[in-house]
């Protein structure tokens, strides 16, 4: 009994793994992805006291390379409510040669802020060479 529980045991195994799809179909010539590495949901909250905030985003690139490179950072517009006048940062992010990773500072301010979160997501633009990994959320909101 043993010997036949073996011998279904290999031959369902065999089975599976004959039936993988293979991986000729991956674009071994796809360009670097770059994405933020936050982790978490950003909740900032700006206050008179504490007018403006300023909040470095880690990101990461998959690839090094020996030149600097530069990637567009853009609003995903139908993930966000916040408005313009509220926040600002530097749109395009330089990394420089040999490195994989940095930091995007951004800048929250209340000009226009409502009282409960409001969402803005950002991630990196993706081009023909360049993939866009991860996202970041930030939620802003008025606490006065």
């Amino acid at each position: 009994m043993k010997k036949a529980y073996i011998l279904i045991s290999l031959f369902i195994v065999t089975l599976f793994v004959a039936s993988c799809e293979s991986y000729e179909d991956y674009d071994t010539e796809r360009g670097p992805v770059i994405g933020f590495t936050l982790g978490i949901d950003l909740e900032l909250s700006i206050s008179e006291s504490n007018p403006v905030i300023d909040f470095p985003i880690p990101y990461f690139v998959s690839e090094s390379a020996s030149s600097e490179r530069t990637f567009q950072v853009v609003i995903v517009a139908d993930e966000t409510e916040v408005t313009p006048d509220n926040y600002s940062f530097d749109a395009s992010v330089v990394v420089p040669a040999n490195e994989r990773a940095g930091t995007l500072l951004f800048s929250a301010m209340d000009v226009s802020l409502p009282d409960e979160y409001a969402p803005l997501t950002l991630e990196f633009e993706s081009t023909s060479t360049v993939t866009s990994g991860s996202r970041v959320h930030i939620f802003l909101k008025n606490n006065d």
